[in-house]
Formats: C-alpha cells, structure tokens, sequence
C-alpha cells in the first residue's frame, strides 16, 4: 500500500511559476546555468500555491547545491525556511551509478564529470543539506539506496 502524497520537484516548480506568470518555461539546462537564486523565489511562490490546501503529506524534491555555469553553488538555507519542511532528507546516490545516468541522458546538456568529482560533489551536497537542517532547526535524515521504505516511516511519524 502506498501513502498518498503531494511530490513536488524544485525544477518542476520553477516552470510551473513562469507559467502561471505567464512566462516561457526554461529548460531543466537553463535553469541549472541561469541566475539559479533569482528562480528559486519562483520556487517558492509556486510551493506555496501548491501546498496552501493540501492535506497531503509533502515531499519536496530539490537540491541542496547546483552545478551551475560558475561552478557549485549552495541553495541558502532561507530557500529551505521559506518552505517550512518539518525534516530535510538526503538521498545518497552512488557516483557510478549517476556517471552513467548522465552518460545516458542525451536529453539533458551536464558539464562532464568523473566518478571523483561527482563522489567529491554528493559530499559536499550531503554537508550543506546538514548544515540546511541545522540553521533550520529540522531534523536532518539520510537516505541511503531504495529509500521508499525510509520516506514512508517518515511520512508516517
């Protein structure tokens, strides 16, 4: 049995606030190389409309540092606090596996990466959403491989 739930994805978000502000949705190329703090004030307008009758449980889905146009970039720890999430989660994936996800999404334009590189970046994406859950006061959980059964016992607490 699975917990209804309302899945919000950052990028997903993004686009959908340029359109309900009547403008042309960016690509997920463009919004990772464009002025990624300015969109992320449309990522919480969007959030909040979403969430403001919800009696869902929700589950945003974003990221705590991004490989931009200049480099890494942390998302502030105000973006988070905007949100009011109760816990900040930090799904862990394997830097092989996301090597060969982006060798094989001919759809998506990434800076190349290699294996150290991206071990070095989910580190580093790892501390700054600890340090996210602490200047936010929330609990900080992480999530390692298949992380349904994990989410669903959170969701359920």
């Amino acid at each position: 049995m699975h917990t209804p739930l309302l899945h919000l994805q950052a990028s997903s978000l993004i686009k959908a606030e340029q359109q309900y502000r009547a403008q042309a949705p960016d690509t997920s190329e463009a919004l990772r190389t464009g002025p990624v703090l300015d969109n992320q004030a449309l990522m919480i307008a969007a959030f909040e409309r979403l969430t403001r009758t919800t009696t869902l449980p929700v589950v945003f889905d974003g990221h705590s540092l991004i490989d931009g146009r200049d480099g890494l970039l942390e998302i502030p720890s105000t973006v988070f606090a905007a949100l009011s999430l109760d816990a900040i989660a930090f799904l862990a994936a394997d830097p092989a596996a996301i090597f060969e996800r982006r060798r094989l999404d001919a759809g998506r334009e990434r800076p190349a990466r290699d294996l150290a590189t991206l071990a070095q970046q989910q580190s580093l994406a790892e501390a700054a959403a600890r340090r996210i859950a602490d200047d936010i006061g929330r609990p900080f959980h992480p999530l390692v491989g298949d992380p349904t059964g994990r989410l669903t016992s959170l969701l359920a607490d």
